[in-house]
C-alpha cells in the first residue's frame, strides 16, 4: 500500500513520449524560423539541437516529483518551502543550458566559448525552465491528490469490508449458542418426560447438526442445503412434539442452487413453533414456502397457532440477529417482516433477499 510519503512511479518511456511533445513543437518553429535564415535547417538536424533539452526535462521529472512530495506547496507557504522550489527550478534550468550548450556548441559551433554559450542558454531559457519545473510541480500534485483519494476509497471499501465480516461473523456466532441451547431444551424436555431412546437419537441428530455447521464456516449455504438442515431440526423437534407438530415443505427444486445465509430459517421456524404449534393442546401445522419473484428470493415461515404473539415483536434474539445479517449481507435488499396471517389466526414471516445462484 503507498504510504502518505511516497511518490507515484512514472515509467521512463511515458515520460519520453510526454516530453517528445514540447520537443517536436520547438523542432518544427525551428524550422520554420530557419527557412528565412541564409542556412535553413533541416527537421531532423532541428529535432537534434532541439530534443536533447526538452529529455533532460523527462530525467528531471522524477526529481521535480519527489522534491515536490517532499516539501509540498500547501497552505501556509512557508518561505524554506517557496526557497527549496525556486533554487530546484534554478538548478534544473542550469542542467538544461548545461545540454543545450553542449549539443549545440558541435551542432551549430559559434565565435562564443562554451562558458558563454551556457550563459546565454541559461539566461534565455531561465524563464521558461521555471514555468516547465512548476507545470511539473502542478501536474504532480494532481497525480498526488488523485491517488492517494482512490487510496482512501480502497482503504474505506476495505475497512468497510473488514467491518460488515466481522458484524456477520459476531451475528452467526450469536445464533448458533442460541440454536444450540434451544435444542438442549428440547432434549431435557424428553428427559424428563423419561423418552429415552427419543432423547438419544435427538442428541445424535443435534451431533449431526453441529457436525455440519462447523464443517462449512461460510455465511451462505444454497438453499437446498438449508431446507437440509431444517429438515434436521425438525426432527429433533418432533421428537419432542411428536404428532401435534405438522410440517408442510413448498420449495421448488429450481430453486435449490439459490444462496441463501446461513441458518436464515432456524429462528423463524423455531419461532412458529414455540409461538404457534407449542401454545395450542392439539398442536398446529408450519409451513415453510419459497419463491422466486424476479430477481428477487422470498422466504416464508407461517403458523396457524393463536391470534399474533410474542413472534411478531422481532425482539428475539434469533429474529433480531436475522435482521442485522441480511442488512449488513445485502443492504435495503435483505429484509425480513412479521405479521398476522390472513384471517388473524397464527403469523406469518416472509425474508426478502437477491436471488442468486451457486456454483
Amino acid at each position: 500500500m503507498r504510504t502518505a510519503s511516497s511518490a507515484p512511479r512514472v515509467s521512463l518511456p511515458l515520460l519520453l513520449a510526454a516530453w517528445s511533445i514540447p520537443a517536436l513543437l520547438a523542432t518544427i518553429e525551428t524550422v520554420v524560423f530557419s527557412r528565412s535564415s541564409p542556412r535553413p535547417l533541416s527537421f531532423p538536424w532541428a529535432f537534434l539541437t532541439q530534443a536533447p533539452g526538452w529529455y533532460t526535462w523527462a530525467l528531471l521529472t522524477p526529481f521535480v516529483l519527489w522534491l515536490g512530495r517532499r516539501w509540498r506547496m500547501e497552505r501556509p507557504l512557508r518561505p524554506a518551502t517557496i526557497g527549496v522550489h525556486l533554487l530546484a527550478a534554478a538548478s534544473c534550468a542550469a542542467v538544461v543550458a548545461l545540454v543545450n550548450a553542449s549539443v549545440n556548441f558541435f551542432a551549430r559551433p559559434s565565435q562564443s566559448s562554451f562558458a558563454i554559450t551556457v550563459r546565454n542558454w541559461f539566461l534565455g531559457g531561465i524563464a521558461a525552465s521555471v514555468v516547465a519545473y512548476f507545470a511539473i510541480l502542478a501536474i504532480g500534485y494532481l497525480l498526488f491528490t488523485t491517488l492517494e483519494l482512490r487510496e482512501r476509497e480502497r482503504d474505506a471499501a476495505r475497512l468497510q469490508a473488514q467491518l460488515s465480516e466481522a458484524q456477520v461473523q459476531a451475528l452467526r456466532m450469536q445464533l448458533q449458542p442460541h440454536f444450540l441451547f434451544n435444542a438442549l431444551n428440547a432434549v431435557m424436555a424428553l428427559i424428563r418426560d423419561k423418552a429415552n431412546d427419543e432423547a438419544v437419537h435427538a442428541l445424535a441428530q443435534l451431533s449431526d447438526l453441529l457436525r455440519g455447521a462447523l464443517r462449512d464456516p461460510s455465511h451462505e449455504v444454497t438453499l437446498s442445503q438449508e431446507m437440509d438442515f431444517i429438515e434436521r431440526y425438525l426432527d429433533i423437534e418432533r421428537l419432542r412434539l411428536g404428532d401435534r407438530l405438522q410440517v408442510v415443505i413448498d420449495v421448488p427444486a429450481t430453486l435449490g442452487s439459490a444462496m441463501v445465509p446461513t441458518f436464515v430459517l432456524q429462528p423463524l421456524v423455531e419461532n412458529a413453533i414455540k409461538h404457534g404449534v407449542s401454545q395450542e393442546r392439539e398442536g398446529g401445522v408450519v409451513r415453510i414456502s419459497a419463491r422466486g419473484e424476479g430477481d428477487a428470493l422470498q422466504l416464508v415461515v407461517e403458523n396457524d397457532g393463536p391470534a399474533v404473539s410474542g413472534a411478531t415483536d422481532g425482539n428475539g434474539v434469533g429474529v433480531a440477529n436475522t435482521r442485522g445479517r441480511l442488512e449488513r449481507m445485502y443492504g435495503g435488499r435483505g429484509t425480513l417482516t412479521l405479521g398476522a396471517r390472513v384471517g388473524g389466526r397464527g403469523a406469518i414471516a416472509t425474508v426478502t433477499l437477491p436471488l442468486q445462484r451457486g456454483a
